[in-house]
């Protein structure tokens, strides 16, 4: 006659106390979050001025980030497709939007990045502020 039934085990058997199971709970979970959290901290968040720029390609004409003057440019009507690089990632297809009272030629916008204008390689550099802000509207 078979039995499925094993004999108890004799092997003592550890028992953690719950304060001991609530500190390695604990320490994982920071464990976790520290690797969650690392990558952000580490890599930044934004890119510093000194470090990588990302470019806008449209119309065979290289744009590059700058942070957006004050008073805010305001995004104006769709003007088509540019492709996007920089910063470590691939080049990628985004659309590309004007500005009210900017001509595209001088400075265009992508609706994914509202905090940058991207502004054509030659055009309006070495301006900051206001003198930047009268240069993007210039005729």
């Amino acid at each position: 006659m078979s039995s499925n039934h094993r004999p108890p085990s004799k092997a003592p058997r550890r028992v953690v106390s719950r304060p001991a199971r609530l500190v390695i709970g604990a320490v994982f979970g920071v464990v976790l979050i520290a690797a969650l959290v690392s990558p952000v901290i580490i890599g930044g968040g934004t890119p510093s001025p000194g470090g990588c720029a990302r470019t806008l390609r449209y119309e065979s004409h290289l744009y590059t980030a700058h942070s957006m003057p004050t008073p805010r440019l305001v995004e104006s009507i769709a003007i088509g497709v540019g492709v996007l690089s920089g910063c470590g990632t691939p080049p990628s297809n985004i659309n590309v939007r004007s500005f009210s009272g900017v001509r595209p030629r001088v400075a265009i916008g992508i609706p994914s990045d509202a905090s940058s204008v991207y502004i054509r390689r030659g055009v309006c550099a070495g301006l900051v502020a206001h003198a930047l802000l009268a240069c993007l509207r210039s005729p």
